[in-house]
């Protein structure tokens, strides 16, 4: 007698994509609003004062502030919305610390760069191709906060012969976490009360899970040395789920460290700094 092929486990599975998709609606409603409030914490006037002329005919607005100890250099790349300037407290507080060439971008729709939509993630990796060339005989070391997580990982599957190495900051590289496309439409319908950062950072974060679903068959050919810092309670990207997607995709690397901060958020980029300035240190040495 053959048994029915359904069982007790379909209302579990149902209940366990039930859940997910609540997590995922939750969380990309949790992105949004972060990404807002952060905007009004540390928006500011960008220091991007330097300008990169791309291919396409897009301009790539970066600050840059230059040693002679030949350590190499290390590009810094902003989540949304943001621009370099959230990278201040890095630089000015452990610039002794840093490689000797430090490079902060404005990416493509924020600061001094080229405003608009740009969200495809290939995209934004190829604006730091300028950045690339080695610097003291030293490959460069990428450093992504939150969306600019996932911009300097595209980088490293582009170009990963070309780079030293990258620190993921919060990135929000997991292919499987957000997804709430309805916050696009919420967005957009209050649009003329809401700047174009928020705007663009709207559309960027809404198409990022289709971004990280194309990146994620292409990470086996990032070779270059991957370090993970995440905080444990980080409410936007979440630690262990973001942590395990990199570690069973990342085969390659030459190595991936990862840097799990006890009750630390989303924003290690300001609370943490001395963190990254110690991880960028690391990278450089490999490089030596």
């Amino acid at each position: 007698m053959e048994h029915p092929t359904h069982s007790w486990t379909t209302p579990v599975r149902w209940a366990w994509t039930h859940k997910r998709r609540v997590a995922c609606v939750i969380s990309g409603f949790v992105i949004v609003v972060y990404a807002c409030i952060y905007a009004v914490v540390a928006s500011g006037v960008s220091p991007a004062d330097q300008f990169a002329r791309l291919p396409n005919g897009d301009t790539l607005a970066y600050t840059t502030s230059t040693g002679s100890d030949g350590s190499g250099a290390v590009v810094l790349v902003h989540g949304c919305p943001a621009d370099a300037s959230c990278w201040t407290k890095l630089i000015q507080g452990h610039r002794a610390s840093l490689p000797s060439n430090v490079v902060a971008v404005d990416r493509l729709g924020y600061g001094n760069s080229s405003s608009g939509v740009h969200g495809s993630l290939a995209e934004q990796a190829a604006a730091l191709v300028p950045f690339l060339e080695p610097t003291d005989g030293r490959k460069p070391i990428l450093v992504g906060h939150s969306y600019g997580g996932p911009v300097v990982l595209r980088a490293a599957v582009d170009h990963s012969d070309r780079i030293g190495g990258i620190v993921l900051v919060a990135g929000a590289c997991d292919a499987y976490m957000q997804d709430a496309q309805w916050l696009r439409r919420a967005v957009e319908w209050i649009s003329p009360i809401v700047p174009e950062p928020w705007e663009v950072a709207n559309a960027e974060l809404l198409a990022l899970t289709d971004e990280n679903r194309v990146m994620e068959p292409l990470l086996d050919r990032v070779t270059c040395p991957v370090v993970i810092v995440h905080g444990t309670w980080d409410p936007v990207c979440p630690h262990d789920a973001t942590v395990a997607y990199l570690q069973e995709r990342l085969v390659n690397a030459q190595e991936v460290r990862v840097v799990s901060l006890p009750r630390a958020g989303h924003n290690l980029h300001l609370g943490y700094a001395e963190v990254l300035a110690e991880q960028i240190r690391t990278l450089t040495a490999l490089e030596h």
